[in-house]
Order: structure tokens, then sequence, then C-alpha cells
């Protein structure tokens, strides 16, 4: 903690305060500069949203989760399906409701925010999470809107039940894919798993990747869904001999 400038421990220790939007930790590169971790809810209130904002501007060299989107496998198309229903969100609390920390540090007009997950291969668990998600995504919607073309449309309402119940019986394959989710071969027990793990690596190796790419950079913070903050930490850890620091 004492490597942080102040403004950058004063903006951790804020939002470390406000455990139901973001969670905060600390790991130290092998060559010993610090990596603040700030694994955020993307959509929060202003209050949240202003400490976000405070924890990005206090540091140089920023890296942030963003899907790949145009390097997958439908990519775009379950950007739209996940960003839809946030963006709806927003819009129906007349801006109430903020955007995520991520966004305001692509917005920032100086120092360098880096996208972690840039890489020049995608690997084929995302493609077919991607796909996976997807139709998810779509069935569970048309399933809501099935018994009102029913009376029209009886065989393609029925056909689209019965896909919606196939996928919500292949959900009980997250039972025993929870003992190894942190795999990054998780995605076959249940693709589900694969958008966490698989990005969680790839965050990983962008990291490494950032930091050597700005070796005069004393620090940095990287920004992420909370979701991906245990798996994140324990690959920098265990792959990359990161050790922890105790925060705060």
């Amino acid at each position: 903690m004492a490597d942080l400038p102040d403004n950058a421990r004063r903006a951790l220790e804020r939002a470390h305060a406000e455990p139901l939007s973001y969670a905060v930790r600390l790991v130290r590169a092998p060559d010993g500069r610090l990596v603040a971790i700030l694994g955020e809810a993307h959509m929060k209130l202003a209050k949240a949203s202003a400490i976000g904002k405070a924890v990005v501007s206090a540091f140089e060299l920023r890296g942030v989760e963003t899907f790949q989107k145009k390097q997958i496998t439908w990519g775009r198309a379950l950007g739209v399906v996940i960003h839809a229903p946030r963006a709806l969100l927003r819009a129906l609390s007349f801006g109430a409701i903020k955007d995520s920390t991520i966004t305001d540090a692509k917005q920032l007009p100086s120092g360098y925010t880096v996208e972690l997950e840039r890489a020049k291969k995608m690997p084929l668990g995302l493609h077919v999470t991607a796909v996976y998600m997807t139709s998810y995504f779509v069935f569970s919607f048309l399933s809501v809107l099935a018994p009102l073309f029913a009376p029209i449309a009886p065989a393609l309402s029925a056909a689209i039940l019965f896909v919606t119940v196939l996928f919500q019986v292949h959900l009980l394959a997250l039972i025993p894919g929870f003992l190894v989710r942190r795999k990054t071969w998780s995605w076959v027990v249940h693709p589900f798993l694969g958008i966490l793990a698989l990005r969680d690596e790839l965050m990983s190796e962008g990291t490494v990747r950032m930091l050597e790419d700005h070796p005069s950079m004393r620090e940095a913070v990287v920004v992420m869904g909370r979701a991906h903050v245990t798996g994140y930490e324990a690959r920098l850890v265990e792959q990359y001999k990161y050790t922890r620091v105790p925060f705060p």
C-alpha cells in the first residue's frame, strides 16, 4: 500500500468501503510493481460510479475487461443480448443507473487504457460459448412469447418450448462444472463456465503484456466484472508468480 500514490490509495479505500459495487485486491508483479484489481458491478448508482471514476483517474496505466466481439463467432450478437437489457434499465431509470467503470476508463483523455483481452487468436471455447449463450438467451426470450403465437404456428411454438427445456435441463451440468470452473477446458462441461475461465486467462496474459509494454509505469489498475476477480487473481499468482498484497 505504501507504494501507491495517496490519491490512488484513498480512491481504492473508498471503493473497498462499497462492497455491493466493488471488490478490491492488490497484487505485486515479479518486478515489484503493484497492480490494483477493481472488480465492479457493471451498473451502479451515482455515488458508486463517482468512486469508480476516481479510482481509474488515479492511475496512468489502466487495463480493462473488454469482450472482443469482433473476433468471436456470434460475438456481436451476444453483445446485443447482454448489453440491450442494461441499456434498457438505464433508460428506464432516467439516468439514475450509471454505466460501467470500464467505459469511464476508456473515456479518460490522459494515460493509457489497455483492452486486456486483445489477442491474435481467440480460444475455440469462446467461440462455442458465444454461440451457446446467444442461443440460450434468444430461446429464453422467445419462450416467453411462444404462447402468444401458438394459435397461428403451433409447431413453431412447440419447437421453441422444447429447445428451451433442453437448455434448462443442460443447466444441471453447472453443478459438476462448478468443481472445474477455473480450468480453461471447463466450457466442455458447460459453455457458461467458459465465459469466465477463458476470459480470466486472456486477461491475466493481457496484464503481463501490458506491464511489459509500459515498463516506466510504477503501478496499474485493472477493471473487470466482479465474477472474474477470484479466477483472474489466482492465475496471476499461480501462473505468473505475482504475489498477493493485503488490502486495505
